[in-house]
C-alpha cells in the first residue's frame, strides 16, 4: 500500500512538474516574444494544470507525507518554501483565468469554449479591465517568482542526493525506491 501511495506521488509530482516547467518557460517565451500562436496551448494545458493541482492538493490531504527535514533547524524553511510552491501552483491558473476571462480574451480547452471571449473587429473587449489588469499583473509576478522556486526545489533536490547523500531525489526518480530506505 506504502509503495502505491509513493507511485501515485512521484507520478502525479512529475506530472505536475512537467506542466508547470513547460507552462512558465512558454509564459516567458510570450511575454518576450509576442508568441501569440502558443496563448490556445498556454491555456488548455493550464486548464490540465489546474486540475491536476486540485488532484495533488486532495491526494496529499488524504496520503499525508513525512518531510526528510522533520525536526532539523530547516523545517520550518522547508514547510514555508512548499507552501509558496501550493499557493503558486494554485493562484497561477486562478490569475490567467482571470485574465483571459475577465479581458474579453476568453478560455478555450482544446477548442472547447470554457470562457466565451468578447473580440470586437479582432480586439478583445474587456468584461472588466480592473480584474484583467489585476489578473495580468498577478499572473506575471507570481510565473517569475514560481520561476525562482521552482530552482530552488530543483536545487533543494540536488542538496538532498549530493550534500545530505540521503535517497529523496532517488525516490522520486525511482519506483525501486521507496518511502522506507
Amino acid at each position: 500500500m506504502a509503495n502505491d501511495q509513493h507511485n501515485t506521488t512521484r507520478l502525479i509530482h512529475w506530472l505536475n512538474a512537467a506542466l508547470v516547467i513547460s507552462l512558465v518557460a512558454s509564459g516567458i517565451y510570450m511575454t518576450n516574444a509576442e508568441g501569440y500562436a502558443v496563448y490556445p496551448w498556454h491555456k488548455s494545458f493550464g486548464v490540465i494544470a489546474l486540475a491536476v493541482i486540485i488532484i495533488r492538493l486532495y491526494y496529499r490531504n488524504k496520503n499525508r507525507w513525512v518531510s526528510s527535514v522533520v525536526g532539523q533547524p530547516q523545517e520550518k524553511l522547508v514547510h514555508a518554501m512548499h507552501q509558496v510552491l501550493i499557493f503558486c501552483l494554485i493562484v497561477m491558473p486562478l490569475s490567467g483565468l482571470t485574465l483571459s476571462g475577465f479581458g474579453g480574451y476568453g478560455v478555450d480547452f482544446f477548442g472547447i469554449t470554457l470562457i466565451q471571449n468578447n473580440y470586437v473587429d479582432g480586439t478583445a473587449v474587456p468584461f472588466n479591465e480592473t480584474l484583467r489588469d489585476l489578473g495580468k499583473q498577478v499572473h506575471v509576478y507570481i510565473g517569475y517568482t514560481f520561476a525562482v522556486i521552482i530552482s530552488l526545489h530543483a536545487l533543494a533536490a540536488v542538496k538532498h542526493h549530493l550534500i545530505d547523500k540521503d535517497k529523496t531525489l532517488l525516490r522520486m526518480l525511482s519506483a525501486k525506491h521507496n518511502q522506507n530506505d
